[in-house]
Order: C-alpha cells, then sequence, then structure tokens
C-alpha cells in the first residue's frame, strides 16, 4: 500500500483507465475533489461510488467546502454559500446552520471529510487582503466560538472535520498557492494570537492541516511550516494533538524549488501524516515510491492515526444521494438563504419584554 499516506486529486468528471489503475494499485488513503471534478450532483455523486469501487479498501472522500470563495458544493444546488465572514457578521448561529446545510449536502454526495474550518486570523493588511473572507475574524477568541459552532455543526451533519492552516496564516503577506509566505512575528506573540484557535478547538476536530508559510520566530529560519519538525513538534507536544496531521496541498507555489517528491518526502520525515497531492498522478506515483523506498510509507504512528480516522468515518451517519432528496435539500438552502438575506429589524427599547 505505498500510497497509504496520500490524498490525491483525479482530473476530470470520471475516472481514466490510468487513475482507476493507480487507485487500485497504490490504494490512497483518500481522493480529493475539486470543482473540475463536480459537474451536477448526480455526477458528483456517481464519481464518488466510482472512486469507492476502485479498491477493496475505499478511499476516503475530501473536500474543500467553506462556502464564499471555496464553494465546491453550492453550485451543484444552484445557489451559493456564504463565506465564513458573512456568516460570522450575521451571528454564531448562521455559522452554525451553514455547517449543518453544507455538511449534509457534502455527506449526501458521499464526501466523508471537509478540509474546513479555516481559523486563520483576519489580520488587516495581510489575512483580510490574501484570505479575504475565509476568516472569521480578527480576535482569536471571536475565532474559537465560531470553529466550534462550525465543526458542532459539520459533526452534526456526519462529516469529519480539519482545521486550517496551522500555526496560522492570518499573517502571511502573500497567498501560499503562488509563493512563500514569511511571517514576521515572535514566537510568544504567535502562540497567544495566531495559535491560539488550534490549541482550544484542535481535539474538538478530526484532523489538523499545516500550511506553507515560514515562521522564523518559531524556527530560526524560513523553512515552510509543513516541511518544519519545529512546527511540528509545537503541534504535538506543546499543544499535544494527538490525531490525523495533513499537509496543505503539496503541489502549492509557496514549495517551489523542490520536486514533488522532494515535499512529500520533507512533509513526512516532518511530522505530516497524510501528504495532499491534488494534481498529477504520475508525479503521486513517483512521491509513493520514493516514501516506500525511504522507508516512510509504512510508518506505524501514522498508518495508526490513518486508521482510527478510516475507522471512525465509517462509522458516520449517511443520507444517500437521490434527486428528490437532493431537490428537497435545495430548497431547504434556498429558503435558509432568502432568511439570510432579509434585513435584521431591531428591536424597539420601549416595547418591553411582552410577559
Amino acid at each position: 500500500m505505498s500510497g497509504a499516506r496520500l490524498v490525491v486529486g483525479v482530473a476530470g468528471t470520471a475516472l481514466a483507465p490510468e487513475e482507476r489503475d493507480f487507485l487500485r494499485d497504490r490504494r490512497p488513503f483518500g481522493v480529493l475533489l475539486f470543482e473540475r471534478n463536480l459537474e451536477s450532483a448526480a455526477q458528483a455523486a456517481a464519481l464518488v461510488e466510482e472512486i469507492r469501487a476502485t479498491c477493496d479498501l475505499a478511499p476516503l472522500l475530501f473536500v474543500d467546502q467553506e462556502g464564499g470563495r471555496v464553494d465546491r458544493i453550492g453550485p451543484l444546488l444552484g445557489l451559493a454559500f456564504p463565506s465564513a465572514s458573512e456568516l460570522a457578521e450575521k451571528g454564531m448561529h448562521r455559522v452554525h446552520e451553514g455547517a449543518w446545510l453544507m455538511g449534509r449536502a457534502a455527506r449526501m454526495l458521499g464526501f466523508d471529510v471537509d478540509f474546513a474550518p479555516c481559523l486563520d486570523l483576519s489580520q488587516p493588511g495581510t489575512g483580510a487582503i490574501v484570505l479575504a473572507g475565509r476568516c472569521y475574524g480578527f480576535h482569536a477568541e471571536d475565532v474559537v466560538v465560531a470553529g466550534s459552532v462550525f465543526l458542532h455543526g459539520l459533526a452534526r451533519a456526519g462529516v469529519a472535520s480539519c482545521v486550517k492552516h496551522f500555526p496560522g496564516l492570518g499573517r502571511g503577506p502573500v497567498d501560499s498557492h503562488g509563493e512563500l509566505p514569511v511571517v514576521d512575528a515572535h514566537d510568544v506573540d504567535l502562540m497567544v494570537t495566531d495559535v491560539a484557535p488550534f490549541t482550544r478547538l484542535a481535539r474538538d476536530s478530526d484532523g489538523v492541516m499545516v500550511g506553507h508559510a515560514a515562521y522564523p520566530g518559531f524556527t530560526g529560519d524560513e523553512t515552510p511550516a509543513s516541511l518544519s519538525p519545529r512546527i511540528h513538534a509545537i503541534l504535538r507536544e506543546r499543544i499535544g494533538w494527538g490525531g490525523v496531521v495533513y499537509s496543505d496541498d503539496l503541489g502549492m507555489g509557496a514549495l517551489g524549488g523542490l520536486s514533488l517528491s522532494d515535499r512529500v518526502s520533507a512533509a513526512a520525515r516532518a511530522g505530516c501524516d497524510v501528504l495532499v497531492v491534488s494534481e498529477g498522478l504520475a508525479e503521486a506515483a513517483v512521491a509513493a515510491e520514493r516514501l516506500e523506498a525511504e522507508g516512510l510509507s509504512e510508518s506505524p504512528e501514522a498508518l495508526g492515526r490513518i486508521g482510527a480516522l478510516r475507522r471512525r468515518c465509517a462509522d458516520l451517519p449517511r443520507t444517500r444521494f437521490g434527486p428528490e432528496a437532493w431537490d428537497a435539500l435545495r430548497a431547504e438552502v434556498r429558503a435558509w438563504l432568502d432568511e439570510l438575506a432579509r434585513p435584521r429589524v431591531p428591536r424597539d427599547p420601549d416595547a418591553g419584554f411582552g410577559f
């Protein structure tokens, strides 16, 4: 099982023969689906089932579903889920409702894990711009409350969660999809602000994703967090997280200068249990062979945590996809969005409480 620590992507709306061969032969832990893979609800549900049927140990199905800029499922409903910041402005009960509705739609399509919520802080000039709409607020306590109710909504829907992007991308001056953000902050300052939501909420989630920014205040150099044993030690030892740790997508531009197999190997050695490689199965196969050659593909600690998450996901409830059930959920989401759009009527302070 040389792919047992990988989450991979596929190219289109159905599996190509070589993709089916990869899934059957490599048996990756999971498959992450993107907008390019999701054409309609019926097609998405069929693709999920096709992926599950490729091998005897079915991969878990992953999705990035946050709402706003990162909304894979809303278009399948013909609707758009609000962003994290928009829901936070409406109140914490709206954050919970959004997570519950997005989770129900994801679960009905067959997804097991949502790579959400973001616990990054909306820092003025950096996170508020680079992560526009994806953050629940600037203050750590606000993010903790919103993240907590989001996690509860996902769990209620039967979807596993993953908090991201440890130790926090809110101070990152550039987008890690394109280049390496270098966070200029002292380690004590980072612990009481950016890291605080992860300290509080990691144990309520099913996984933690480590981002690709550099934190010289923690590490003394510009090694990306995903590849840094020192950052992983903070997560494992200081915070005490004992569950699955994911790398952010290892194809991102922040890790430029390294081959994909170098990135995968370095992330595994640093402490990532699951290596996310969303594009290029040929390169993923080379990376899987590299892990196997270096004795990293069968890490007992990583596979133990991965196995525990797989068992948890197997126990989660699921509503099977069907056109009538999907249409009913669409109507429910549309009614909820209409309710959100109505202006809030301020209470008259002189009206009394009506006892």
